[in-house]
């Protein structure tokens, strides 16, 4: 099949709107984790008042995973009368540099890549890669797969623990949206292994598994394909390098 061109007007259109895929991604889970909130009654405003602070609990963040790591990420959102969606992201980290494969609905297979060189959102249906002028690296990729979790902790509260998946957790309780989410103790995972949001509306469940911790990555892993043809997200114009004679 032959290669997609990429000054074609409908190609060209789908790799401008990468620079928005990583918002949307975000947003778009946020969003729908907010509809499905609306289907439970939130706490009355005196009683959120009179809620003790919650304690200090461990975020998303590239201090809370070791210094290389593999996981793939599953969010299922199961809204009550919908059709079940499902994304899977397949997270790779070694250092500084991040992998974030997934695919989205628009344009297919999607790869977010953080390196030495910048943050580029992958598109290998035409080998090309838009570079982003946002510093996303480990931080960003973490942000896109933990989305929800990582909205959720920051007023969550600790009620137990748990082994989830072979993996132990401590577990917190979102006490405004009840939200449960699974927090790894495992030292170099320190990241939710399992979050769990249900109500009226549906049920969002996000699993973490094949969990690999200080595993042998290369550097390929987090270079650009040979070849690749590379746009300036600011610019939104046709490639400013004809082909790569390596990764980038």
């Amino acid at each position: 099949m032959d290669r997609p061109n990429l000054r074609d007007g409908k190609m060209n259109g789908m790799i401008r709107s990468i620079p928005n895929i990583y918002s949307g991604l975000v947003a778009a889970t946020v969003a729908a984790s907010a509809l499905l909130l609306a289907g439970g009654g939130a706490a009355p405003a005196s009683a959120q008042k009179k809620a003790a602070a919650p304690a200090a609990v461990p975020g998303v963040s590239r201090t809370n995973l070791a210094e290389s790591a593999s996981f793939v990420v599953t969010s299922t959102l199961a809204p009550k009368g919908g059709s079940k969606v499902t994304q899977v992201y397949r997270v790779e980290v070694k250092g500084n540099n991040a992998r974030l494969d997934y695919s989205d609905p628009a344009i297919g297979a999607v790869r977010y890549v953080a390196n030495g060189k910048g943050v580029f959102f992958y598109i290998p249906a035409n080998n090309t890669a838009v570079k982003q002028s946002f510093k996303g690296g480990v931080e960003g990729a973490l942000r896109v797969a933990f989305a929800q979790a990582n909205e959720q902790l920051r007023t969550a509260r600790k009620i137990g623990s748990a082994v989830v998946s072979g993996q132990p957790t401590d577990i917190y309780k979102d006490p405004k949206s009840g939200a449960i989410i699974y927090l790894g103790k495992k030292p170099g995972f320190r990241l939710p292994v399992k979050t769990v949001l249900a109500n009226e509306g549906g049920t969002r469940t996000v699993t973490v598994t094949d969990i690999k911790l200080n595993v042998a990555l290369s550097d390929a892993r987090f270079a650009l394909p040979s070849g690749t043809q590379i746009i300036d997200s600011q610019e939104g114009a046709p490639p400013v390098a004809g082909g790569l004679p390596g990764g980038r």
